[in-house]
């Protein structure tokens, strides 16, 4: 037992004789820690590649060390790598490091998803303009995302307004870009493979949204 022990520790810590290891693995534990996605996107080549290279040691470090799981999903130029904690529970993480994505932001990534995915708006790249067909095309739908957004946010229907839902999509963008799940620079916003995790995850709720926002 002890030998399978000490070969089990080696090949977990295999990934630290890659020579880009020192430069990366520190944030890079940190930022996969905090549920962000990695994918093969020029702003994350880098991190993508050092996992995608020493993904069988670093799949074994988490499980052995830290009791998480470190999954991928996505094919070929879409493949993406992030921590399951659907998966699993929050291991050794501690408080300050244990994300929970806030329910209205799920909200609105459901709408970004029926707007751009489902009613295929593919060039859609603009925040504001995200901002302006969401309050503006989906107005059957305006009255309950008032009351949902409301009630996630403890508050009532009629403190909600056109602004105010404007401001919680752009809160909701900054919550997806910190998981990796999009990038956003001012104005441009851009979708990454590692959105599909929201399907994934919630595939039944975006697949009867306006049951769910009804309800």
């Amino acid at each position: 037992m002890g030998n399978e022990d000490q070969l089990s520790d080696l090949a977990a810590l295999r990934f630290y004789l890659d020579p880009d290891a020192p430069e990366l693995i520190g944030k890079l534990d940190l930022h996969l820690k905090d549920g962000m996605h990695f994918q093969e996107r020029e702003h994350q080549y880098q991190q993508f590649y050092f996992i995608k290279k020493n993904f069988d040691s670093l799949e074994l470090y988490y499980r052995k060390y830290h009791r998480l799981v470190l999954s991928y999903g996505g094919e070929g130029s879409d493949r993406y790598y992030y921590i399951d904690f659907n998966g699993s529970d929050r291991g050794s993480i501690d408080g300050e490091h244990r994300y929970f994505l806030r329910p209205e932001f799920v909200i609105i990534g459901f709408m970004i998803h029926k707007v751009i995915f489902i009613d295929r708006n593919f060039e859609l790249t603009s925040v504001s303009k995200l901002q302006t067909v969401i309050l503006t095309e989906y107005e059957e739908l305006l009255e309950d995302i008032y009351r949902l957004l409301a009630k996630l946010r403890r508050s009532t229907a009629t403190t909600m307004s056109n602004d105010r839902v404007r401001e919680i999509v752009l809160e909701a963008l900054r919550e997806f870009k910190k998981l990796g799940w999009i990038i956003m620079d001012e104005d441009f916003f851009d979708i990454m493979p590692s959105f599909s995790r929201l399907n994934k995850v919630y595939a039944d709720y975006i697949n009867n949204l306006e049951d769910l926002i009804k309800h």
